[in-house]
């Protein structure tokens, strides 16, 4: 299970194809993110990557 960095939501990735480097959006928060990992998901807020 993948949570959001900003708000802590479940983001229910499974059966998704998602690359690394794609960009999604939280549901609960509207958050934009980007896909770091594919084996574990995992995803990171795209403005903390900016810094």
């Amino acid at each position: 299970m993948t949570r959001c960095p900003a708000c802590q939501a479940d983001l229910e990735l499974d059966g998704y194809e998602l690359d690394v480097g794609e960009t999604i959006h939280c549901p609960e928060c509207a958050e934009e993110l980007r896909v770091v990992s594919s084996e574990p998901m995992a995803v990171k807020a795209v403005d903390e990557e900016e810094g």
